[in-house]
């Protein structure tokens, strides 16, 4: 009888002494977290040990933003999360651009002025999972200068039909159309008519040369956004907000993998190894998401002028060039 009640008391308890038994037996550990138990295997002499926390995340603080009614989490939001999830983010050597391989990230200038025009990009996240998993997430983008701005006159002319229009070149605005017009091409035949006295058209116009400035620095940080929002130690996207605070909570896993480790598993995700599985995807970003990407740019470009450090980060970024 009294064995009966002990062995009850034990199923009342959630069977913790049967779990510890079977993970001392199979030699995982047994990890309990806020959501499930969680047996963790003992791979030589790794031991993963987890923690997680909660980190605010403030609007005025640059970390959150409002867009459509809700909330987002900006490229500078994510980074204070990977603060303690620790996902590694890594810069194959190489892209894949129309099956050749290429210098990662490539950039195509204009052959006249020398501005950015597109940029690839290709990154891996590696990191682990809210169990213990090492996860692999690989992003590829590619970042057409003016396609983005077309978009983003586009997105003016919602705000404000008068800014522009749609037509063919020959579509000239007429005398009766106020402002100051020039026409930029969509799908031949078509394009759009824009005021550029207008507000609106004047700040896609600065985003635009913001593009073309730092069209690398743009798509790196769009990748590098979408590889820790997707990746599961964070895995948010839209957070909860209460007077411009968001708590967000984010798994870490302390372990004894060496830098050369971590590399190794990159390279073999690069390489499309058997043994190691990576989710992949070609990223395709609204509008709205990449136009605070440059708005975030632009003010790290203020901040780094304000410093002295803009011009030595343009001369290293020429020199990996040439």
């Amino acid at each position: 009888m009294d064995n009966l009640k002990e062995n009850e008391e034990k199923s009342k308890s959630g069977g913790k002494d049967m779990k510890s038994e079977i993970a001392k037996k199979e030699k995982w550990d047994l990890v309990e977290l806020d959501f499930a138990n969680v047996f963790v295997r003992r791979e030589g002499d790794i031991l993963l040990n987890p923690f997680y926390a909660k980190i605010k995340l403030s609007e005025k603080n640059g970390h959150i933003y409002s867009i459509k009614g809700k909330y987002a989490i900006t490229s500078t939001g994510y980074i204070q999360l990977n603060k303690i999830a620790s996902v590694n983010l890594v810069t194959p050597q190489m892209v894949m651009i129309d099956g050749v391989a290429r210098p990662n990230p490539h950039v195509e200038r204009n052959a006249k002025t020398k501005v950015i025009e597109t940029v690839n990009v290709r990154k891996i996240a590696v990191g682990y999972s809210p169990v213990g998993n090492i996860t692999i997430i690989d992003k590829t983008l590619f970042y057409n200068v003016y396609t983005y701005f077309i978009q983003s006159i586009q997105s003016k002319m919602k705000k404000n039909a008068k800014c522009a229009f749609v037509g063919t070149k020959e579509d000239q605005p007429t005398k009766s159309k106020s402002g100051k017009w020039a026409w930029y091409e969509t799908a031949d035949p078509l394009g759009i008519w824009v005021d550029y006295t207008n507000s609106l058209i004047i700040d896609a116009l600065e985003d635009h040369t913001q593009r073309q400035r730092f069209g690398d620095r743009i798509a790196q940080k769009i990748v590098e956004r979408n590889l820790l929002k997707d990746h599961p130690a964070i895995g948010i996207s839209q957070p909860d907000v209460s007077q411009g605070i968001a708590s967000v909570l984010v798994y870490g896993w302390k372990h004894k993998f060496r830098a050369e480790e971590i590399q190794d598993i990159s390279a073999q995700a690069e390489r499309g190894s058997p043994t190691i599985k990576a989710e992949k995807e070609i990223i395709d970003i609204e509008p709205e998401e990449e136009e605070k990407i440059v708005e975030e740019t632009k003010r790290e470009e203020g901040e780094d002028t304000k410093n002295g450090t803009l011009f030595n980060k343009e001369v290293k970024r020429e020199n990996s060039e040439s």
